[in-house]
């Protein structure tokens, strides 16, 4: 489906029968990040997935290179499709546009899941980023392989899952611009952390980390944890950074038990 959302087409899909959930992906991904966790989620909510901007099948519109516009975005997405409040799990570069608009919009948000992801960015992080959507301004050519080789590194610790894994990202980055735009976005956490605006977020949140994620290890969720009055911290064993492809079952109950308790 597709929803005009200020100065973008947005592509969204919706599954399942109960409270609203949305599900917002990773940097590079689309919807189908969550692929392999929607079967049990679908069960106990209506599941609510789309494409960030830029990505997938939503266009690009007029970007800024800021976390708050794609915090934005998701504010006029659920004013289109008439959902008032939901609960909204995001994953890696979902989980900081979901902190984002918890802290904006905290009337929103019934409930907060935080998976693999970070409050706050590194300098060798921001130059990484910083240096990823260099490449997309001046349409580099080696920017194909580059992101292919960021896929295998991602999926490291689960190289069964990297053909579809690949699939994905080359599809929904076809247009890299969007890509560049969330990466500058991710870079701004280094200047500007959402640390010190983590206890501004009212809404009952799970925080949920692996023990082998190199990209955003336990320390990261528990930094946020610790911004976060009352959060609840849950580390899943043996999974490197894609959680929802590596341990969905496990992410899944995780995520229905909590958000059960917050019904």
């Amino acid at each position: 489906m597709r929803a005009r959302c200020d100065d973008t087409d947005v592509s969204w899909f919706e599954t399942g029968r109960g409270d609203p959930l949305v599900l917002v992906h990773g940097l590079a991904d689309d919807h189908r990040a969550w692929r392999k966790t929607l079967p049990d989620l679908m069960l106990r909510h209506r599941v609510v997935l789309y494409d960030l901007r830029g990505h997938g099948g939503t266009d690009l519109g007029k970007p800024d290179g800021s976390l708050r516009q794609l915090g934005e975005d998701l504010v006029r997405l659920l004013d289109a499709i008439g959902i008032d409040r939901a609960h909204v799990a995001g994953f890696s570069l979902g989980g900081t546009i979901a902190m984002r608009l918890a802290i904006d919009h905290r009337d929103r948000v019934r409930g907060l899941c935080l998976v693999a992801t970070s409050s706050r960015v590194g300098r060798t992080a921001a130059d990484w980023y910083r240096e990823r959507a260099g490449m997309v301004e001046r349409n580099d050519p080696g920017l194909r392989e580059t992101l292919d080789r960021d896929t295998a590194d991602v999926y490291a610790r689960s190289p069964d899952e990297l053909e579809e894994g690949l699939m994905i990202r080359r599809q929904s980055t076809g247009d890299p611009r969007g890509y560049g735009n969330a990466c500058a976005a991710m870079a701004g956490l280094n200047a500007a952390p959402l640390d010190p605006e983590l206890g501004r977020i009212g809404a009952p949140t799970l925080i949920v980390a692996s023990d082998r994620d190199q990209h955003c290890p336990p320390k990261a969720a528990e930094i946020i944890a610790a911004g976060i009055h009352g959060s609840r911290l849950e580390v899943i064993e043996g999974a490197g950074h894609p959680i929802p492809v590596e341990k969905p079952c496990e992410l899944a109950r995780l995520i229905n038990l909590f958000l059960a308790e917050v019904g």
